[in-house]
């Protein structure tokens, strides 16, 4: 086989490691380590494949010292002292495991403490297990006369309970001779229990009296049943067949097609993958699990997300509340101001549009990520964008690329696409075309078959049908109150308050947030605020303030069914308090869910709205990691401005365990912004009854780099009377209904390509 380019090299690689040739495909490592020497990422990979997939140490030992003379890593000598253990080494075994506690002592993170107390427990349980066989090598030896053959007991290979628990106090307490001298005497003093035979042995099928003394005899000692259970979890480790990360996330749960997507990818995909389930199915959630699932496994080190900018808070808290790891992101103002130190960060989640700007780009490339993840992957479907370019060009080991609708308008988006999964699946554009596009149609296959004979190496694709969900119906309506005079005079001086004063963006952005929600939210930041212009008469019209137009139209929907269990979501504690003031006179039960509360304290919360009271109210920690299914009524008493935070609060509603319709009721008061946003979310797109998690794909669809909430207060800003304000709203509606055509356009051509044939 000619290889002429280290290019060639590594697809033949690839394709040995597919058909598990794992002797061949070392070779081709091997060669490109020779043109390559001091290759880090090669020299990671050579040792992977040695001894996660070959199984052979040997092979890897190499490597393994020589990524020791380059790098400072206790997992390294880790993987050095396990393999020396299992190979009867445990002098050498000894040297490296300390070497690894004292770079460990370096890594501070919690995480790493974790890992290190598991391996280095089964490493020193293989060194123990040497001495074992050391001792009982030697009592054999001794025991042996010429011309005779001793067999030993199980119970005395394998240490007895007291045995074993003596050697750890010694470990702790004494010296490793100390714990050998003990055992020796042990041992002495059971020599002449030892039994022999002469040779020949033979066997045969015990008989019925060897049975029944089998059966009454004693239990295996508990040293030999741990060491069954640790070998059974090497055994784990060694293959994908059980996740070791189910164990090691929160708040997330475990559907049996999200287990088994990780599975596959983990064993059949090598982690380069296309995850394109339906909207809502949770391809985050299932990245997510790969990722941790190689970290537990020590696979990985670092881990680049590129996500669109307003997705980049979103990954980020679904990363640390579900999977405990904390992310640096390209949000944080202070991580960009040295930008070369940021993208040289262990887990870092950017915008693709900052890692792709000049300033950064080379930055990105010249990094080596064992893990790169890329949402709303169907950005990169035109080689020609420094999109495509950026990630085809960032060195990466493993690469999940994240799209509900991959493909928008032909099929050479599916070709560049899976390009940068896998150069060379396709050949050539020009092969592609001849082989699989109908002549002069670039959106029909012309050999359908076929294509989706090769997709299935590497893309999965779950859709409802096949994995049989089926969610109740959403019904929405929206309650735009009456605002009372007073309330109209609150929200007027406001509007010009804003206006006269150059304020923040941040500020004028919080401020007409909390006016939409009530004047209490409104107050409490204007008495925060110090020397900025004349908001006095504001406060004062506050004073001796009563009931609001949405306590009115709270107090109406509450009535209709009292006994039904409701949500009642707000984003502020003082409209929290307004509310639960509101329920108390009128002698409504409720909870409330905040997130000053401590876990003791959410804990019984929940439990009592389950069980005995009929409300929940809740601040937006509510929307997070709980899930209610047992109720099927929210009131938004106000609205996050991005959609995606509405849909999490619907979410922990309508979600599978719902047996009941859900109905949502939508508060806003006439002409606030908050009005405008739920209007063109509610009469444009209608939102509220859509597929939980089509909104994102559709916000992607209109084209824009800002975030929705920077939408909104950029209309406001550049408008300077209502006339331009509705007609503000009215073009940001018809964009959204454009994107949302777009969207379903392209959901349509992806059903039809793809069908339910890239399924788990």
């Amino acid at each position: 086989m000619l290889l002429r380019t280290p290019e060639d090299t590594f697809r033949a690689y690839q394709r040995f490691i597919k058909r598990r040739n794992f002797k061949k495909a070392y070779q081709c490592l091997e060669k490109l380590l020779h043109q390559f020497p001091d290759d880090e990422g090669l020299m990671v990979e050579m040792v992977n494949l040695s001894l996660f997939d070959w199984g052979r140490y040997e092979m890897a030992r190499p490597w393994l010292i020589k990524l020791t003379k380059i790098r400072s890593l206790w997992k390294d000598y880790a993987l050095l002292a396990r393999g020396e253990a299992q190979l009867g080494n445990s002098s050498r075994a000894r040297d490296y495991l300390n070497w690894a506690k004292e770079l460990l002592k370096e890594d501070r993170s919690p995480q790493a403490k974790r890992e290190a107390k598991a391996i280095f427990s089964e490493i020193e349980d293989w060194m123990k297990l040497n001495e074992w066989r050391s001792l009982s090598e030697a009592k054999a030896k001794e025991a042996t006369r010429p011309g005779e053959k001793v067999i030993i007991p199980a119970k005395e290979i394998i240490p007895q309970k007291d045995v074993y628990q003596n050697n750890l106090q010694t470990s702790e307490q004494s010296s490793p001779t100390q714990a050998v001298q003990t055992n020796q005497e042990k041992l002495t003093q059971e020599k002449e229990t030892i039994p022999t035979y002469h040779i020949p042995v033979t066997f045969s099928p015990p008989d019925e009296r060897i049975a029944k003394a089998f059966q009454s005899g004693s239990f295996s000692p508990l040293r030999e049943i741990k060491l069954l259970i640790d070998y059974t979890h090497l055994t784990i480790q060694g293959g994908f067949d059980e996740l070791l990360c189910l164990n090691a996330i929160e708040g997330v749960e475990r559907y049996w097609y999200q287990i088994e997507t990780v599975k596959k990818v983990l064993k059949y995909f090598r982690g380069r993958v296309l995850l394109c389930d339906e909207v809502g199915l949770g391809k985050t959630i299932e990245a997510g699990m790969v990722l941790k699932e190689y970290l537990m496994r020590g696979m990985i080190r670092n881990v680049l997300i590129l996500t669109p900018p307003s997705l980049i808070s979103q990954w980020k808290e679904e990363m640390e509340v579900k999977f405990g790891l904390e992310f640096v992101t390209t949000d944080e103002i202070e991580t960009m101001d040295d930008p070369e130190s940021f993208w040289k960060g262990r887990f870092l989640i950017a915008s693709l549009n900052t890692a792709k700007s000049k300033k950064n780009m080379a930055l990105v490339t010249r990094q080596f990520y064992d893990l790169l993840v890329v949402d709303e992957a169907h950005h990169l479907r035109n080689r020609s964008t420094l999109s495509w370019k950026l990630v085809n060009q960032i060195q990466k080991r493993f690469v999940l690329l994240l799209s509900a609708t991959p493909l928008q308008n032909n099929l050479i988006e599916l070709f560049n696409l899976i390009t940068l999964l896998k150069p060379g699946q396709f050949k050539t554009e020009k092969l592609f075309r001849q082989e699989y596009l109908m002549k002069g149609n670039l959106r029909r296959p012309a050999n359908k078959e076929k294509l989706r004979e090769l997709l299935r190496d590497v893309m999965i694709r779950n859709t409802r049908s096949a994995i049989d969900l089926k969610l109740p119906k959403r019904h929405a309506t929206t309650i735009r109150a009456e605002p009372t005079k007073i309330e109209r005079k609150i929200y007027k001086r406001l509007n010009d308050y804003l206006r006269r004063n150059d304020l923040k963006r941040q500020t004028v952005n919080l401020l007409l947030r909390e006016a939409g929600s009530s004047p209490f939210a409104l107050k409490e930041s204007l008495l925060q605020m110090q020397d900025e212009g004349d908001k006095k008469g504001i406060i004062e019209l506050m004073e001796g303030l009563g009931d609001v137009s949405k306590g009115m139209a709270l107090t109406e929907i509450i009535k209709r069914n009292p006994e039904e269990k409701k949500v009642i979501f707000t984003q502020y504690l003082k409209s929290m308090d307004y509310i639960t003031d509101l329920l108390s006179r009128k002698e409504v039960p409720f909870v409330i869910f905040k997130g000053t509360l401590t876990s003791r304290e959410k804990n019984m919360a929940i439990e009592a709205f389950k069980n005995e009271v009929p409300v929940l109210v809740s601040t937006e920690s509510g929307g997070e990691g709980r899930n209610l299914q047992y109720c099927n009524t929210i009131i938004n008493f106000d609205l996050p401005w991005n959609p995606m935070r509405i849909e999490q609060r619907i979410g922990r509603l309508h979600r599978i365990g719902q047996t009941r319709d859900v109905f949502i009721f939508n508060l806003s008061v006439k002409e606030t912004l908050e009005d405008y946003i739920i209007d063109i979310l509610d009469n444009k797109i209608n939102m509220f009854e859509m597929v939980i998690g089509e909104i994102e794909p559709i916000l992607g669809h209109l084209g824009k780099e800002e975030d929705f909430e920077d939408i909104i207060i950029e209309i406001w800003l550049r408008s300077g009377n209502k006339r331009e304000l509705e007609s503000g709203f009215e073009k940001l509606g018809q964009d959204l209904i454009e994107a949302k055509n777009e969207y379903l356009k392209a959901r349509a051509y992806d059903d039809g390509i793809f069908g339910e044939d890239y399924e788990i």
